[in-house]
């Protein structure tokens, strides 16, 4: 076979083999235009307990508007519970002056810890003094009416409710809002818009972060307080024992969150490692469990990011060895170089432009959601790729068992702001 003739056959094979994959992966595309169907808006008679629950440590710098908003809800039956490692952390005082309670989870290793410390607080209390337990992280942003939406969500008598998220940056100015930061914000379209909210019309499981999140009393009492401790992303377990457990969820997506996004790259790498090993480690702890007991659509849906995983994988790798072949050729035989190299160019681009699509389709589905910075909107479009190739080395180092083993610490972007709208 002549080097021409190799290369042709191998792009073909290639070729034909992603096609295969994109193929598999078509429900989780279909799912990404669920966003532009007509969101579902409930009310809700009943006005239920719920427990606010705000893991705080040393977050005096960013927890002010969260207080603040909590304090002006125009549904008041709740209660807020701040949770801090150091009994002299200024959180505390902050809380207090609002009227909230405090608990203090001095020897807290993760988040899980301490929204466990304040669930087994509640629970020697009194178990059925609430609800619902809902989850909110410090540096997150919530409007006036948000706990009433949260309520109004319930009446979907789902165990699960999940929060729309938006990028907080845009309204923090030009300094907290970078090119990275908007781009890793589209992950919040890709998972709430372009996921949760077509998996809620149909009752599939959907995918859970934890800020935002609401869990039925039902599920508290079940687990007898929050146990998902195993890895680095508590949601992720959470999202499995779902599955397993048939619980029902509901994307609540009049009732938004802002979420802050890291300030530098080399932030946002961090919290990147740490999402990705846990949601690696959580799916391979839960998967026997979630296999054998759960729905074939709601399996689907929360393993399909591995056929992603292999497509962007075996493009990858693909790229990678003709950009290999390509330096060979251009020493030993430079009239042959170009066929590696094409072929190269040709992974690339198609690595690219899947992104790119994906971009636009999310571009299009907060189109509403984020408002001002045209340009820079625009300019974040083909930004979006770049930033997203960054997981490749990411869940290489996840793969080989080399992702981060404890929670690190993420630098605020220094600034916030109370948004009411």
């Amino acid at each position: 076979m002549s080097v021409p003739q190799y290369y042709f056959l191998s792009a073909v094979i290639a070729a034909g083999v992603c096609a295969l994959l994109l193929l598999a992966y078509l429900p989780r595309i279909r799912a990404w235009f669920g966003a532009f169907s007509k969101g579902e808006r409930l009310v809700n008679e009943e006005r239920n307990r719920l427990a606010v629950l705000v893991p705080a440590r040393n977050e005096s710098q960013a927890i002010g508007p969260l207080l603040e908003s909590l304090s002006r809800q125009n549904y008041r039956n709740f209660a807020v519970f701040v949770i801090v490692s150091d009994p002299a952390d200024p959180t505390i005082k902050m809380a207090e002056e609002k009227g909230f309670a405090t608990v203090v989870a001095a020897d807290q290793t993760c988040k899980s810890d301490a929204l466990d410390a304040a669930v087994q607080r509640i629970l020697s209390r009194n178990q059925n003094e609430f609800d619902a337990y809902l989850i909110l992280d410090a540096d997150t942003s919530i409007r006036d009416g948000y706990l009433s939406a949260m309520n109004d969500a319930m009446a979907s008598g789902c165990e699960v409710i999940v929060s729309k998220k938006i990028v907080k940056n845009y309204a923090l100015g030009r300094k907290a809002l970078t090119f990275q930061g908007a781009a890793n914000g589209y992950i919040w379209t890709v998972f709430d818009q372009m996921g949760n909210k077509y998996k809620s019309k149909r009752h599939i499981a959907l995918f859970t972060v934890g800020s935002g999140l609401l869990v039925s009393k039902k599920i508290i009492l079940t687990d007898g307080g929050w146990p998902y401790k195993s890895t680095l992303t508590e949601d992720c377990e959470l999202a499995g024992d779902m599955i397993a457990n048939h619980w029902s969820s509901y994307y609540a997506e009049f009732a938004p969150i802002y979420m802050e996004e890291a300030p530098s790259l080399e932030m946002t790498n961090k919290r990147r490692n740490r999402w990705m090993s846990g949601l690696t480690s959580a799916q391979m702890l839960y998967r026997r469990k979630d296999f054998s007991f759960g729905t074939a659509r709601d399996v689907y849906f929360s393993y399909s990011i591995f056929i992603s995983y292999a497509y962007f994988g075996l493009l990858g790798l693909f790229a990678l060895g003709n950009a290999a072949a390509s330096l060979w050729y251009f020493v030993f035989d430079r009239n042959l170089v170009a066929y590696p190299l094409f072929s190269c160019i040709g992974a690339l681009l198609a690595i690219y432009l899947s992104f790119l699509f994906m971009a636009v389709v999310g571009f299009c589905a907060m189109f509403h959601d984020v408002k001002g910075h045209w340009l820079f909107r625009i300019a974040t479009l083909f930004v979006v790729p770049f930033h997203y190739l960054g997981y490749f080395p990411i869940m290489a180092k996840v793969f080989l068992g080399k992702g981060p083993k404890k929670w690190e610490t993420i630098a605020r972007v220094g600034g916030s702001k109370d948004i009411r709208r």
